[in-house]
């Protein structure tokens, strides 16, 4: 058995090490996506202000930069930046969405860009399709899978006989080239299994979301996403300001992190959150629907009162990027990216010395 895992372990490590080298030195960099970006991006400079405009303003200077678009969401800062960020459709021939960036404060358009063109999203298509549409993101899922099953064979094959601990976790030096890289090939590994494991399996689900949830669904309950319909009266629909004033009372001290904004005359308000004991910034799993005539609140997604099931799917994205564990977490992430890499070169090499010695 052992000598069949070893083999498993071995020659898949061969054929896929490459590409999980390459997703998990993309997936390190998108750790700190936005602060890349503005770094990425002179433009993006942190505008300085006292009071920031109302959000009408900022879609409607948005929309006049993306020649009358109709806008289909805001990303408010915390989430892109130290700017308002206003997403529309895709246009034709761009590999994603226009994205028009604006000051909060003057209401200047900073930039308008295509998601994936410039260089944050265009390493975020890399990392998650490897620039191959749907293709390419199955073949990102089943290198996850790859991953979680390297990460468990690595940890069987380093496991330490009768508790053996201080040898498995041991990197000695002074012992020649090739018991060096080996030490270090199985002590990394096993020093982050779990989180090679954690992101492994998150990155699994993100890909093959749908059939993963009606699997869990199946085992226990998943509560459906809400759907609310807004019901035309015949006056004026509300504005945005209107819609976040009606739903501000809801979740008290909450910072607004993402509006999905009415696509037809019976959608609504979709208010995205991120509360004040979280510590996701960038990902806001609880949510406030309003209506697009009355304002009324219709309904609401509280990420304290979800069931385990639901739990745990809201938490997969958060611990994929090391959000949920808060600055540590990202930085962890970070690290544990380009060991892939690592395995893959020191694996190589362990390879090549034993095929010259037999």
């Amino acid at each position: 058995m052992r000598r069949l895992i070893f083999s498993l372990h071995l020659y898949a490590g061969l054929g896929s090490g490459l590409l999980l080298a390459l997703i998990g030195i993309t997936g390190s960099l998108l750790v700190f996506y936005p602060q890349l970006d503005q770094w990425l991006t002179p433009a993006l400079t942190t505008p300085a202000g006292q009071s920031s405009l109302p959000l009408n303003q900022i879609l409607a200077n948005a929309s006049e930069a993306a020649d009358g678009a109709e806008p289909r969401r805001l990303y408010l800062p915390g989430t892109s930046g130290d700017y308002h960020m206003v997403r529309f459709d895709t246009p034709m021939d761009a590999p994603g969405p226009l994205q028009v960036n604006v000051d909060p404060y003057t209401g200047e358009v900073a930039t308008v860009r295509a998601w994936g063109a410039y260089p944050m999203t265009w390493i975020y298509r890399l990392h998650y399709t490897l620039l191959g549409g749907t293709t390419g993101k199955y073949v990102v899922g089943a290198c996850g899978i790859l991953l979680a099953l390297f990460a468990i064979t690595g940890v069987y094959l380093r496991w330490p006989k009768r508790g053996r601990w201080r040898r498995a976790l041991a990197i000695e030096r002074g012992k020649g080239r090739f018991r060096f890289y080996f030490d270090l090939h199985g002590a990394l590994g096993l020093y982050l299994f779990p989180v090679l494991l954690v992101v492994a399996l998150s990155g699994v689900f993100m890909v093959f979301r749908a059939p993963i949830t009606a699997a869990v669904a199946a085992l226990a309950t998943v509560t459906p996403t809400p759907q609310p319909q807004s019901t035309p009266s015949g006056s004026a629909p509300v504005d945005l300001d209107q819609a976040v004033a009606a739903a501000a009372p809801v979740f008290p001290g909450a910072r607004l992190s993402r509006v999905y904004l009415p696509r037809s005359e019976r959608d609504s308000y979709r208010l995205a959150y991120v509360l004040p004991e979280s510590n996701w910034q960038r990902y806001a799993p609880s949510s406030v629907w309003v209506d697009q005539y009355s304002g009324d609140v219709l309904e609401v997604w509280d990420e304290r009162k979800l069931g385990a099931a639901d739990t745990v799917l809201a938490w997969q994205f958060p611990l994929h990027n090391g959000e949920a564990l808060g600055l540590p977490g990202r930085w962890l992430v970070l690290v544990s990216g380009g060991l892939p890499a690592l395995l893959f070169v020191t694996g190589v090499y362990l390879w090549w010395r034993k095929r010259r010695l037999k």
